[in-house]
């Protein structure tokens, strides 16, 4: 005879039913909502047919919102052509080789580099590597040491060419990239940011007639990683168009390099590819700056001003009759200013042209001229606590 359950395990049973409903409802929704979300990483959501959703069922954040780029793969694959590792030999030996890094600027095989990376002297070899590994000779067309740029001219072409950039504003947080061979690993790109504008590094210039302490003025500084082998290879934004050439690194610090300004060495491209150097001039002056913003000058009656404190012999300086003690408010007729410095100012006037100083001396104020002369040849420089790069 069969038994009809008590109503005590009836009331079991309705609890392990409820309960077994229960779990397969929570691991139903569960695993669909984790199908889902794989499925939506995977694919395109399929449509299903549902309920008319509620207003606020609406109000979601969209999964199609944009998202800052992550890739510079495509432009790099444009721009890495164009780039080229330097090598240089000095002497009969072929001694000394130094290794640095080239980009064209012209289609016709003209390169930029630095001027660190070559030879002292224009007989030494230079051979460029293309992206794809061809060794290709090359020649010096030119060399400023003054400003640390070199051009050289590749055999054969057409090649790609980067664009320069002559007239664009940087900011501090622009997104740059850097290209090169550091450590003779070639194709190399490095990203980062422009970390400041218009830095100074000081240097000691060696020429024919004993070494000159004159700085690398108006520099790019970036935190893109930036190493020795680097020197002479292009800075870009991330739309492709060189800012600057990479020159140098802060010792004993990370993420501290340096760029050469494009915009500078676009002025003097014409002068550097037909003569072979760039003649720029020399005032023949040490000088203390006067800047009124400062706490240090606050009350001072000059204006923006240099303080001459020497005055060196057979210069420019002298031949105009500047003192010690004279001040230097402004050259050409146009006031010394945080923007527009004595050394700006002397470089935008060319050797064997007239050069005015207004100075102020014991109360009055003096219009001196001379014709401007030129530095001396400069053999090489080298940069203080900040090796090449």
């Amino acid at each position: 005879m069969s038994q009809s359950p008590t109503p005590a395990s009836s009331s079991r049973l309705s609890g392990w039913t409820v309960g077994l409903l229960a779990l397969t409802v929570v691991l139903g929704s569960g695993g669909g909502a984790i199908a889902g979300f794989f499925a939506g990483r995977a694919a395109a959501p399929v449509a299903t047919v549902q309920s008319e959703p509620t207003p606020d069922a609406t109000a979601t954040v969209p999964t199609t919102a944009a998202l800052p780029t992550t890739s510079y793969a495509s432009l790099l694959e444009q721009l890495m052509p164009a780039v080229v590792t330097v090598e240089a030999r000095q002497g009969t030996l072929r001694r000394g080789m130094g290794i640095g890094t080239g980009f064209f600027y012209r289609n016709d095989g003209l390169i930029l580099t630095n001027a660190h990376v070559l030879p002292e002297d224009s007989s030494g070899e230079v051979r460029v590597t293309l992206s794809d590994g061809q060794r290709i000779p090359a020649t010096i067309v030119g060399r400023d040491v003054w400003g640390d740029v070199a051009v050289l001219q590749a055999e054969g072409g057409p090649f790609p060419a980067l664009e320069l950039a002559e007239n664009i504003e940087l900011r501090v947080g622009d997104a740059v990239l850097a290209i090169g061979s550091p450590r003779n690993f070639r194709n190399t790109a490095t990203l980062g940011i422009i970390s400041g504008l218009d830095r100074l590094i000081p240097r000691t210039v060696n020429t024919d007639t004993g070494p000159m302490a004159i700085p690398l003025r108006g520099l790019i500084q970036t935190d893109a990683a930036v190493n020795q082998g680097n020197s002479g290879g292009p800075l870009v934004t991330t739309d492709g168009r060189v800012v600057g050439i990479n020159t140098a690194v802060q010792s004993n610090a990370n993420d501290i390099g340096f760029a050469l300004p494009i915009a500078d060495i676009i002025r003097r491209l014409p002068e550097l590819e037909s003569t072979g150097t760039v003649a720029r001039g020399l005032l023949g002056i040490r000088y203390q700056l006067i800047d009124p913003e400062l706490e240090s000058f606050a009350g001072t009656p000059y204006p923006y001003a240099v303080a001459v404190s020497r005055v060196m012999p057979d210069t420019t300086a002298q031949a105009a009759g500047v003192r010690a003690g004279d001040v230097i408010v402004a050259v050409n007729g146009t006031p010394l200013t945080r923007e527009h410095t004595l050394s700006i100012a002397v470089d935008s006037i060319r050797v064997g042209e007239a050069i005015t100083l207004s100075v102020r001396r014991m109360g009055q104020q003096l219009d001196l001229q001379a014709t401007l002369t030129a530095r001396p040849r400069a053999i090489n420089s080298t940069p203080a606590g900040t090796p090449p790069s």
